[in-house]
């Protein structure tokens, strides 16, 4: 034993892996052949069964899938709300003239999104009446399937399938369901009507070569088949079958016909109750057994020839990938004569520096989880998108409801002069997790940093009402003591409703912003709901506030002039509104904070586009027209100097101008065209900003604009549907309402009776 170690030692590892090669490879030849040449005709027959058998379920996962995709299809159908309605009230061109075409619409949509083409019909139980795409609008007595529907037994809540010749003259595959999909009997019956060459072009998918298939119904007869002669064809509609597809526990192996024998298999699915079979001709299994031990044993001979010349040229060819790692490394040659070792070395070298990695992404997943929702809050990010980004990385937010709270420091100036720029980001984290443990104690949420002085907590829960209201509203409170009595500032929060999906998110922020504005009237450290605004300081302060908004719009699109004359209109309502200095000069505060806002999300700081401190140079100032003519001449001039210097992005800024001129205008005549020439750019230019920028076109951008806006119209104001069409720019309350409904998923008026049902009806805020 000493003697082999220490000629094991001796050698190189190249040569012990030559020595390896040869053993492992040559050694063995001869005993496979051996061992092969009494097997393979055992196994042969056990892999055609398990051939036969993966096939079987392949068809088995296709057929069931054919038929859930048309289930649903139709069980989509029998619960939309159109079909539903034209059923109960039947087809009326004078009376109901809206539901017979919403429930057109539906069929087609439904048809057109299929992947399997059907044709419809829907059975008036109450008219004795069928309107279908194939026949129209007939009398029942017209309809020749009839009796078909009548004798087919309904289910609750699903669906009957009527296997092809089931009945004379039925040459298709029928899917039948009560409408609507939840009663029995209901009032009506829906049936599609598909083509059984569907069927078979789902199984031309499965490329089973030259076996046969065939698929039975319950009672025998063939519902499709693939690569079946005539007589094959015959065999399978005959009784020669029967005990096969009856009798699935007790099934031959083997079926002779026409003098060739066939080996088979079957699966009944528990789904459709249908019974699938494979065969394939034994003689050409006898073929491919002949030919499989014949080259067994040829490559027993060959191989053993070979594989000694193989393992010279296979040892010099395995040892150069380690070679390459071995040069990657760098390793030295007196490394290079233990490979084995210095890889191992190396290995665990890179997953001890893949663990810091992780240790690293864990630490840096809060900050892009924060900026995912920063995204979501400014509308870069679309709902479906935001589901996406939750399910992989598992982000703590839960509920049917959302409301936000900002926390916004008082303020802000003293804020800046008591921590250098250095200690803001800590002060920062601390107040945010201080925010985040608070909000999150009863209820799931996080906590994002819009801009500097600013925090947004978003909240997900399960149900909104007065209980839950009061709830956040204890939060709110409890973060003002809570932050007065660790740090030396105090902060304001305003509380957003509560409104439902992730959708909702950006309007909750919207309306939190919106009755932030109304610090400056209410004083500081307070807590800023739509209900603690009365109605003196809302009359006093929405001009203020509107004020601004349009000061931010029009520098948004670039328009510096125009935001001078809305700074001016401004600066005659302050003395009128404004109680004294300190609210003034938060006011103006809070103008520069949005306008930070505006240049972060440019992707630049405040520093980036002044030297000095604004807020400082806000507070050191002491007239109204001091400040004027610092925000023309000192401010404004240097934003329009920066962008025009600054490498901004001019797909992102003209992306930025086009929605705030949509935002401003959204009551007007609105068009592609008109706004590239607004802004001296083509039509393409436009379109591909909002495709890069929000991945959607200029005209979805614009129908969900103004449908969100009348969302907003019908919950919190009395407006009348036919002003609310009229004021978006709608030519008939007819064309609103369809766009509405394929928006939102119900009418108008459905949708104002549902959100105001579902939560006390909110005064209007200023948005």
């Amino acid at each position: 034993m000493n003697v082999v170690r220490r000629f094991s030692a001796m050698l190189t590892f190249k040569r012990k892996l030559f020595a390896v090669i040869v053993l492992l490879s040559i050694a063995p030849i001869p005993l496979f052949g051996l061992f092969s040449y009494y097997t393979v005709s055992n196994s042969v027959e056990e892999e055609v069964d398990l051939n036969h058998r993966m096939i079987l379920a392949q068809i088995e996962n296709h057929v069931d899938t054919f038929l859930q995709s048309l289930g649903k299809s139709s069980l989509e159908i029998a619960s939309n709300p159109s079909v539903e309605l034209s059923v109960r009230h039947g087809i009326s061109i004078e009376r109901h003239l809206t539901e017979s075409t919403d429930m057109m619409d539906a069929l087609q949509k439904y048809r057109s999104l299929s992947d399997i083409a059907f044709d419809v019909s829907i059975i008036y139980n109450q008219f004795d009446k069928v309107y279908s795409n194939r026949y129209g609008y007939i009398d029942l007595d017209q309809f020749p399937y009839r009796e078909i529907v009548r004798n087919s037994p309904m289910k609750y809540n699903g669906f009957v399938a009527v296997s092809p010749e089931t009945y004379p003259n039925q040459n298709e595959i029928l899917i039948v369901r009560p409408i609507p999909a939840t009663s029995l009997p209901g009032i009506g019956t829906l049936v599609l009507h598909v083509d059984p060459d569907n069927l078979t072009a789902f199984l031309k998918e499965l490329h089973i070569g030259p076996k046969i298939l065939f698929i039975l119904d319950e009672k025998g007869k063939v519902v499709a088949a693939s690569n079946a002669t005539a007589a094959e064809y015959d065999l399978a509609a005959s009784v020669r079958l029967y005990e096969y597809w009856s009798q699935p526990g007790d099934r031959p192996s083997r079926i002779s016909f026409n003098h060739k024998q066939y080996d088979l298999s079957a699966l009944r699915s528990a789904f459709t109750n249908w019974t699938y079979v494979t065969m394939t001709p034994t003689a050409e299994l006898n073929r491919k057994l002949t030919g499989i031990q014949q080259a067994t044993f040829g490559m027993v001979v060959l191989l053993s020839g070979i594989w000694l010349l193989l393992a010279i040229a296979g040892s010099n060819r395995l040892y150069v990938p380690i070679q390459r790692l071995l040069s990657i490394f760098g390793a030295g040659p007196s490394e290079r004569n233990d490979a084995i070792q210095t890889l191992d070395r190396q290995l665990r070298q890179m997953m001890a520096a893949n663990k810091q990695l992780q240790v690293r992404l864990g630490e840096q997943l809060p900050y892009w989880r924060e900026g995912v929702f920063l995204r979501l809050l400014r509308g870069d990010m679309s709902d479906h998108e935001f589901r996406l980004q939750t399910e992989h990385y598992g982000f703590p937010f839960e509920g049917k409801w959302i409301c936000v709270c900002i926390v916004e420091v008082d303020r802000f100036d003293e804020f800046q002069r008591v921590y250098p720029k250095k200690d803001r980001s800590l002060i920062a984290y601390a107040l945010s997790k201080l925010i985040e443990e608070i909000g999150t104690a009863d209820c799931a949420g996080v906590t994002v940093i819009p801009r500097s002085g600013q925090f947004a907590l978003l909240l997900g829960i399960d149900r909104w009402d007065e209980e839950a209201e009061s709830s956040v509203l204890a939060v709110c409170d409890e973060i003002r003591l809570k932050v007065a009595e660790y740090f030396p500032f105090t902060v304001s929060v305003s509380m957003s409703g509560g409104k439902r999906d992730y959708g909702g998110l950006i309007d909750c922020y919207q309306e939190a912003l919106s009755l932030m504005g109304y610090r400056l009237l209410l004083g500081t450290n307070v807590t800023i709901t739509r209900e603690t605004i009365a109605t003196s300081v809302k009359s006093s302060g929405r001009p203020l506030i509107e004020s601004q908004k349009m000061i931010m719009h029009s520098i948004a699109q670039g328009d510096f002039e125009q935001a001078e004359r809305r700074l001016e209109e401004l600066m005659r309502l302050v003395p009128k509104s404004v109680p004294n200095k300190e609210a003034a000069l938060a006011l103006f505060a809070y103008l520069i904070g949005e306008l930070d806002g505006f240049i972060h999300e440019l992707g630049y700081e405040l520093d980036d586009f002044f030297e000095a401190d604004l807020y400082r140079s806000l507070y050191e100032l002491h007239s109204l027209e001091d400040v004027e003519r610092w925000l023309k001449e000192t401010v404004f001039r240097s934003i329009r100097e920066k962008l025009d210097t600054l490498q901004v992005r001019k797909q992102k800024r003209l992306l930025h101008q086009a929605l705030a001129y949509i935002h401003d205008r959204y009551d007007q005549d609105l068009s592609l065209q008109g706004v590239a020439d607004h802004f001296g750019v083509s039509t393409s230019q436009i379109g591909r900003a909002f495709k890069d920028g929000l991945d959607t076109n200029f005209s979805h951008y614009l129908i969900e604009y103004r449908i969100n806006k009348a969302k907003e119209w019908l919950v919190h104001t009395d407006m009348p549907i036919k002003e609310i069409a009229e004021r978006l720019r709608y030519t008939t309350v007819h064309n609103f309402t369809r766009i509405f409904t394929k928006t939102v998923g119900m009418p108008p008026a459905a949708y104002r009776k549902r959100n105001r049902d579902d939560k006390p009806k909110d005064e209007g805020l200023p948005s």
